[in-house]
Parts: C-alpha cells; sequence; structure tokens
C-alpha cells in the first residue's frame, strides 16, 4: 500500500484501473449532456436537395440579367414539391427550405419583385446562386458529426434530428453510492441529537456527482453501525454502484476507522493520503474491480477532494479526458500564510478582456462550506509556497 503520495501518483493508480462503461441507447430527447459511445456520422447529404433560404421567386439561370419581367406560374407552399422543370422566362413562388425547380438559377426575394396578377416585375436582379442552399451544403453524406467522447449538446441533438435519428448510443451513466461514516452524522430528515450534525458532505458530492453525469444511487449515513454493520452496508453499495465515496474516518485518530473497514470487505488498498491540502486524509481501494474512494470529512477538503480524485473517475467512466482544464490567472486577492504542503484554494475564475482572473472565496478553512458556495475553480499553490500577493500570477485548475 502506498502512502502520503503526490497526487499524480495517487491519481494514476485508481485511472489505470478504469475502463469506460458499456454503452446503451437512449431517445434522443433524454440525450442532452450524455456522452457519444460511437463517432456520429452524416447519414447522407444535409440539405438532401437544392433549396431557398428565403420567402421569395425562382427564376431560370438564363434569364439571369437579361429581363425584368416573368410569368408567374404558381407558388408552391410549405411541404410542396415542384411538379416541373422552370423555364426561361417563368418565375415560380418558393418558401424558406422549400425545394426549388429544375433550372432555378437563383431566388429573388420577395422584398425585391412586384406582382400584378400573373406577371412578375423584377426590381433588383439577384446574382447566380442566391439564396440557395445547395445538397450537402450544411454537411455532406459521411461527415463525421461527432468522435466517442463528444457531450450530447442542444446543437448536436438539433443536427442528429435533421437526420431522423431517433436514439444516440452513449455511454451508460457511472452509478454512484456515498457513504457518511461518522458516528456523529444525521440525514436530513432526522433531528440531530447533541453533539450530532446533520449530513451536508452527502447531499455536495451527490451534487456534484450528478453534476458530472453520474447517477447517484445511495446518500447513506454509517451512524453508530458497529463495524460488522458498516462493512454489510459497504458490500450492499458496491453492489449497486461503479463507485463508492466514503466520507470521513480517513485519518488515525481514535474514531478514524474507514482504513480498517475498506480491509475488513476484502479491498486492495492502493493508497492512503494524500500530500494535498485540504483533502490529505484520501484514500482509494478496489473492491472487486469497483473503485472506492475515501474522502475527508472536513467539508472543503472532502469537495477539493472529490475535484482531484473523484471526478476524473466519473469522466474517465464516461470516456472524458479525466483531467481539469488548467489556465494561468491574475489572483485578485492576497493569501498570507506560506509553505506546508501543495494547496489548493477554492475560487471564482473569470475571463476579462485582458485574460483570465480569479478572487479567493471567502472562508478557506477546511471545516467551513462557505467558501463552496459559487466556487468555480482551484487555485494551486506548490508545496512551500510564499505567501500570495495581489496581482500575482497562479495556475488555476477550473471546475466546470
Amino acid at each position: 500500500m502506498l502512502t502520503d503520495v503526490s497526487l499524480e501518483v495517487g491519481l494514476a493508480a485508481v485511472l489505470e484501473r478504469i475502463t469506460p462503461l458499456a454503452g446503451e441507447a437512449v431517445p434522443l430527447l433524454q440525450a442532452l449532456n450524455r456522452i457519444a459511445a460511437r463517432d456520429l456520422s452524416a447519414a447522407r447529404d444535409l440539405p438532401s436537395h437544392r433549396q431557398s433560404s428565403m420567402d421569395g421567386y425562382a427564376l431560370h439561370g438564363d434569364d439571369l440579367g437579361q429581363r425584368d419581367n416573368f410569368t408567374l406560374q404558381k407558388c408552391l407552399r410549405n411541404g410542396e414539391w415542384p411538379d416541373a422543370p422552370l423555364l426561361p422566362g417563368q418565375a415560380v413562388g418558393v418558401v424558406t427550405g422549400g425545394p426549388l425547380p429544375e433550372g432555378t438559377g437563383a431566388v429573388a426575394v420577395q422584398e425585391s419583385v412586384t406582382v400584378q396578377g400573373e406577371q412578375l416585375f423584377l426590381a433588383v436582379p439577384p446574382r447566380l446562386g442566391a439564396n440557395i442552399k445547395l445538397p450537402g451544403e450544411d454537411f455532406l453524406a459521411g461527415d463525421l458529426l461527432a468522435k466517442a467522447g463528444a457531450r450530447l449538446d442542444p446543437g448536436l441533438l438539433a443536427v442528429l434530428a435533421a437526420f431522423g435519428t431517433g436514439e444516440v448510443f452513449v455511454y451508460r451513466r457511472p452509478q454512484v453510492a456515498i457513504l457518511s461514516l461518522g458516528n456523529e452524522i444525521v440525514p436530513g430528515h432526522m433531528l440531530p441529537l447533541p453533539g450530532q450534525l446533520w449530513d451536508s458532505n452527502g447531499p455536495l458530492l451527490a451534487a456534484l456527482a450528478m453534476g458530472d453525469g453520474a447517477e447517484v444511487v445511495s446518500v447513506a449515513v454509517a451512524g453508530d453501525s458497529c463495524t460488522g454493520g458498516v462493512r454489510e452496508r459497504m458490500s450492499e453499495l458496491l453492489e449497486q454502484a461503479d463507485l463508492l465515496l466514503t466520507v470521513g474516518g480517513g485519518a488515525f485518530g481514535i474514531c478514524d476507522h474507514a482504513l480498517a473497514e475498506l480491509q475488513g470487505i476484502g479491498t486492495e488498498i492502493l493508497f492512503w493520503g494524500v500530500d494535498i491540502k485540504p483533502g490529505s486524509h484520501s484514500g482509494a481501494a478496489v473492491w472487486r474491480s469497483k473503485p472506492v474512494l475515501s474522502l475527508s470529512g472536513n467539508p472543503a477538503a472532502c469537495a477539493v477532494g472529490y475535484y482531484l480524485l473523484a471526478a476524473p473517475v466519473i469522466r474517465s467512466f464516461q470516456g472524458l479526458n479525466p483531467y481539469l482544464e488548467r489556465v494561468t490567472a491574475v489572483c485578485i486577492d492576497d493569501f498570507p500564510r506560506s509553505g506546508g504542503p501543495r494547496r489548493f484554494l477554492r475560487a471564482l475564475a473569470a475571463c476579462r478582456d485582458t485574460g483570465w482572473q480569479v478572487t479567493l472565496q471567502p472562508g478557506q478553512k477546511n471545516s467551513m462550506l462557505r467558501s463552496l458556495v459559487g466556487c468555480n475553480a482551484l487555485v494551486e499553490l506548490p508545496a512551500g509556497h510564499q505567501p500570495l500577493q495581489p496581482g500575482s500570477p497562479v495556475s488555476v485548475l477550473l471546475l466546470h
């Protein structure tokens, strides 16, 4: 078992055990933000035929620049298909997105013509090809729409719908179970007794996991279960889930039993302890090929542990790049502390005209929830860092 590892070593030890989950077909309207498990390609040209891009009148190519009056043959309505080719001297009314008669050289917008009975008079002649969408102008048959691992955003769903796609093959959502180990933690529906606390880490982790595309199957607390009871609960949750997150008990105090509980159910301990702050009392194990991550019970440390260890696992399960995006930003605030291990400060990052800027969230103590409200970034300070001065460049991990 590795102890007090670097973040990179610990994360690598977990990720090398993760393979993307199996794919499943889901209805298109349920696929928003799901991750494509296969490459998606255009089944045909889009559009499949020449279309008008404006409401107006189709004119023959031989007439462009040669005449300004035409015989109006008919006006096509939405959903109608031309029943005859367009001949020189003729005009046919067309609608936006509607098919064009054979022989059309351009579409004159309706604002540029005057219609008197069956005669059409042109004020401004269109250029050849004006207001015509060509077959395959948007996509050609065989074009790659998205690679496996692409997130299905509204635009991509619209493209798939335009090809008549009814369902999409996506990675299955990782199923995550959460278990708080502290005897003093009670669920929100219970009234705490003196010395007890409502569970906030469980809902925090559930929300974060769902935001990363996971399905949360359980948010539980161990309460005052005996050792055997906690192990039985762990085993039950691992039967249901792809990933188990335990909260608290990762240190070596008199009430810290997370390591012993995991060893008691036969897990392979990958590492215990990470050389970062907050979140040093984190560990990882594997139970029958399923990962277990032990996170700190302090709220800020729990969140940092999730961002740096659990979120990469959830992304890897979905075939995504596990690593957070890193940028360099100017820090607006100071941070007077110095020295110690590698540190991650909760922050709010924004991209300005001059580049990335970041402000530190209030309440940077490990035990405080305040810094998590509105947090969208982590400022990383190296081990042994000096006090941070306002205006200093810093390395920032973007969380969303």
